[in-house]
């Protein structure tokens, strides 16, 4: 992340800049020009173009990568070809068969650097010079190319690339050795005046670009590494939910029993109630004859006394 306040800044999309190289260069073309213009005016021309072929040769650009873990990212300027599945190339060295490969068209008015695709260490670097003839790097498999293979490795992340240009002069320059670390986004070198970079990711990584869009060195994010077994972090034994007790339905409240009197409830309660009247019939008879039984023996005793 840049430490640049780009509120304050006048100019804040201005970030290309050239080398000090390319500055001197240009202009002793320039002064050569102007020498054999005054021998020849049209050789003029020759100095000028030379000098804005070396300011081409020389652009740079100030990056700020993204901050993130396991984030690939564009190593260079340019435009998307192709994105399918390919076989690496035996001088990377890269396991398996499985691998993605992103093809980029370098134009010669992007800026020159080679960034680092990921975090990690370079593993090895292949140089092949090119042949003077092969100028212009039309194809990225023409014969004469000078081409340079870098592979990458961190733990069990690996990537690979491949970078291609015309032969004739300094074209491409790898400032970086064999072990040395290096972070996302880093300039590990130099690509000058176009060509080509094939960038070899494991097929498990979705690449998002696609063929046709213009990629942006050192911060265009092209996909993610999913977490290694050694990166991983362990998991949490999460603790057991409990089982949702299941309700107790409460109990119903019993109905109270209705008193049903049946029919010969009713009877027997009538012959009760009959049995009462009889018994209450029975106890006045008794009383009535001893009344009459006590009246007899009142005219009985009065009969003795007057038979007296």
């Amino acid at each position: 992340m840049s430490d640049k306040d780009f509120s304050r800044e006048r100019f804040p999309w201005l970030r290309g800049n050239f080398d000090l190289e390319g500055y001197v260069g240009a202009l002793a073309a320039l002064l050569v020009g102007i020498l054999l213009g005054y021998v020849v005016g049209i050789l003029f021309c020759i100095g000028f173009i030379a000098a804005v072929i070396i300011l081409f040769a020389t652009r740079t650009a100030e990056r700020t990568p993204p901050e993130a873990e396991y984030l690939i990212i564009a190593p260079i300027d340019g435009i998307v070809v192709s994105v399918g599945g390919a076989r690496p190339p035996d001088e990377l060295r890269l396991e398996g068969a499985e691998w993605t490969r992103v093809r980029v068209s370098v134009g010669p008015t992007n800026t020159n650097g080679i960034y680092a695709p990921m975090d990690g260490a370079i593993d090895h670097i292949i140089r092949e010079t090119g042949d003077p003839a092969a100028f212009a790097a039309m194809k990225p498999d023409r014969p004469g190319l000078a081409v340079a293979y870098v592979a990458l490795q961190s733990g069990e992340r690996s990537v690979g690339m491949r970078f291609a240009t015309g032969g004739l002069g300094p074209r491409l320059e790898i400032d970086s050795e064999a072990g040395d670390a290096v972070r996302l986004g880093r300039n590990i070198g130099t690509l000058r005046l176009g060509g080509w970079c094939d960038l070899y990711v494991p097929a498990s990584v979705q690449i998002l670009p696609l063929p046709g869009q213009t990629l942006v060195g050192s911060e265009t994010i092209l996909g993610r590494f999913g977490e290694t077994v050694e990166n991983a972090s362990p998991p949490i034994a999460s603790e057991p939910v409990p089982e949702p007790e299941e309700e107790t339905p409460e109990p119903e409240p019993e109905d109270e029993p209705e008193t049903v009197i049946d029919e010969e409830d009713e009877l027997t309660l009538e012959a009760l109630s009959g049995d009462d009247e009889t018994e209450t019939a029975t106890s006045e008879d008794d009383d009535e004859d001893v009344s009459e039984m006590f009246a007899r023996l009142r005219k009985e005793a009065q009969k003795m006394q007057d038979g007296d």
